[in-house]
């Protein structure tokens, strides 16, 4: 496996260009249990509109770390290589990543996935673990420091401030940077109303209880010294608050008091515009890693309600969500196939909340297989070590447009097909087959996968609408990023702010050839128009791409044979001995166009490229993942304006005469 560092029905044909691969034959996911399956400000809007974003560099958790004052210590499986936290605010293990930047507009970034919470004392700081290699720390020893304070996304965008433990409503996290080590004196309101209570406090996580005096409105961060924070929208409403145990009972009313004992009680129960908090107390343990018996579909968790599809509105989502300080695993890494499964067994499965769980899966540890709209997956942490076959850990299905108009927002997807033997070019970390996609603020990471993301669609039309930002993606053999089938006419395909390194590695996979590089266009088309148009790359700091060093290994690779092309603009591309800025199978111009591109370390740069800088990007300690620019780095000032607003760690652009390239500004 590469280097643990961190910032922080279907088609078996594959239309092979490069290595793309389509989705394995039809799943039977409806056969029972026995017949295994084959096979500044808001969050960002559509891809290319919202001007910021910024990643997270958080991530799956270390060896764990204590909570804060009011809770006990909680426990978590160790990152590769990670370290103990030393104390602080953090729940079940894992920091908290280092955040996004603020977009104009939609939110754009946290990052990582923070573990489960705090205590629901005062909260502590942050422990201080998780720096050496493995670690989800983050990049380098984590966020530069903001002036003021910036939000980046929540978990939950409504709900009731009345109902659940005290009569005071549901807890909401909020992702961000520059919100201090400890609560202190600052506060959060809610529509102007103050929060009631905050069971966790960290510099880039605050969860609270909404209280009475939450009303519909902004979320907004008042740190005490700094300038308020921007706001996230906030529908307060009404709806119920359930809670689940290990020691409570499925024929109680699933109140605090009286909770229920199984998660499936609560999926199958919840009506729309309620939420089921996993657990009751910091320390609590709930889990469901059986298949699940009442959608016995191969999976942990079958989101089918008795047997039916199960659905709740944009304005009144189903939640599930991880208690502050509270473990709570869905499936598990062998014996089940699934840890969530949207089964297909007719209807959709839209509008689901799933939030700071530990999601598992012998192959998927979440499958979209029936349509489901409107998720926000946050905050998560998701592995499948055992994972192999046309799949990926996160993954969707090709005929329905499955899942469509998804937020993956700041989860952390790590160790796919880590302990597999023989690696296939099939096997994905996150394989999606749809349109109108959000990935932001996430850490891909340590997989023996072929590709971390990738966009492929065997069956259907080409995809659009996807924005991919603000992500930390390491340690994958063959592409970080493959836009395999994507038409950019019909809605923007857009990768920004993305720190991607230590990737397309190689070797070949057992199954065949494939491409390696940070960011690959395959320009494949399967069904339907092909379309046109450019995939837009801007601001991504790119390192270590391609080590595999054949004619298809470099940062950036576009397969010439279709008509979509690449425009990069601002990137940091800082190649290792022999390897290669664009790999050496790619179509040039005017396939690939761009300005104000720094290329160091390969030798010349591309010449059908303009306004190129070849200086020392002089970052921080690129050998150690710390890609921050430093005096004298010769990316300071010489990038042109984008949209992405502000940097990876939430510092405005730009902070002198004009944007820095690549992810980072150089802060002032």
């Amino acid at each position: 496996m590469t280097s643990g560092r961190l910032l922080r029905p279907w088609i078996a044909v594959l239309a092979m260009m490069g290595g793309a691969c389509s989705k394995s034959t039809p799943r039977t996911s409806t056969v029972p249990t026995g017949g295994a399956s084959t096979g500044t400000g808001g969050e960002s809007g559509q891809s290319g509109t919202g001007s910021g974003g910024a990643v997270g560099h958080g991530g799956s958790p270390g060896s764990g770390g204590n909570t804060g004052s009011g809770g006990s210590t909680i426990s978590s499986p160790p990152a590769s290589g990670g370290t103990t936290s030393t104390g602080g605010a953090t729940g079940s293990g894992g920091t908290t990543g280092t955040g996004g930047a603020i977009g104009s507009g939609d939110a754009t970034g946290s990052g990582g996935v923070p573990g489960s919470g705090g205590s629901p004392g005062s909260s502590g700081a942050t422990g201080t673990g998780g720096a050496s290699k493995g670690s989800d720390v983050g990049v380098g020893t984590g966020p530069s420091p903001v002036a003021g304070s910036a939000l980046f996304f929540s978990d939950l965008t409504s709900g009731p401030n009345q109902g659940g433990q005290s009569d005071k409503g549901a807890f909401v996290s909020i992702w961000g940077n520059g919100f201090g080590s400890s609560q202190g004196t600052s506060t959060v309101t809610i529509g102007g109303g103050a929060a009631d209570n905050y069971p966790v406090w960290t510099n880039t996580k605050i969860t609270f209880q909404l209280g009475a005096g939450a009303a519909s409105g902004n979320i907004v961060v008042h740190v005490a010294g700094k300038s308020d924070s921007n706001g996230l929208p906030f529908t307060v409403r009404s709806g119920n608050v359930y809670f689940v145990t290990s020691t409570g009972s499925d024929s109680a009313a699933g109140s605090f008091t009286a909770p229920w004992k199984t998660i499936p009680k609560a999926k199958n129960t919840i009506a729309a515009g309620d939420i089921a908090y996993l657990g009751v107390k910091a320390g609590d343990s709930v889990s469901q890693t059986a298949v699940d018996s009442t959608s016995s579909y191969n999976c942990a968790l079958g989101m089918s309600a008795n047997g039916t599809a199960s659905s709740g509105t944009a304005g009144a989502p189903k939640a599930l969500v991880a208690y502050p300080g509270a473990t709570a695993t869905v499936g598990a890494e062998s014996g089940v196939e699934r840890g969530i499964l949207t089964p297909d067994i007719g209807g959709s499965y839209d509008h689901w909340v799933i939030s700071q769980l530990t999601l598992r899966g012998a192959v998927e540890a979440i499958d979209f297989e029936a349509p489901a709209t409107g998720w926000r997956v946050v905050g998560n942490d998701i592995s499948c070590p055992n994972g192999t076959g046309k799949s990926g850990c996160v993954t969707g299905t090709d005929a329905t447009n499955t899942p469509g108009s998804l937020k993956f927002y700041g989860n952390v997807v790590h160790d796919a097909a880590a302990n597999v033997s023989t690696v296939t070019k099939y096997y994905h970390g996150i394989y999606f087959t749809s349109n109108h996609l959000d990935l932001g603020w996430n850490t891909i990471r340590d997989g023996k996968t072929c590709r971390a993301i990738q966009f492929h669609d065997s069956a259907g039309p080409n995809e659009f609408d996807i924005v991919v930002h603000d992500n930390v993606i390491h340690g994958t053999v063959c592409d970080g990023i493959n836009f395999a089938t994507v038409d950019p006419s019909q809605g923007a395909i857009v990768a920004y702010n993305n720190v991607i390194y230590d990737v397309g590695t190689g070797p070949d996979p057992a199954d065949g050839s494939s491409v390696y590089a940070c960011i690959y266009v395959a320009n494949i088309t399967n069904a339907g128009s092909p379309g046109s148009g450019n995939v837009q790359i801007y601001n991504n700091t790119m390192y270590n791409c391609g080590s595999e060093k054949s004619s298809s290994a470099g940062a950036v690779a576009l397969d010439s044979g279709g008509p979509v092309g690449i425009q990069m603009s601002n990137n940091l591309i800082q190649a290792l001995s022999g390897e290669s800025y664009i790999s050496g199978d790619s179509g040039k111009s005017p396939a690939i166009t761009g300005s104000n591109n720094l290329f160091f370390g390969g030798g010349a740069a591309p010449s059908y490229l303009t306004a190129n800088v070849t200086g020392d990007p002089k970052l921080a300690n690129g050998a150690a993942a710390d890609f921050h620019l430093t005096t004298g780095s010769a990316a300071i000032d010489a990038g042109k304006t984008t949209n992405a607003s502000a940097d990876i760690d939430g510092n405005p652009r730009p902070q002198g005469s004009a944007f820095d390239i690549g992810a980072y500004e150089l802060a002032q």
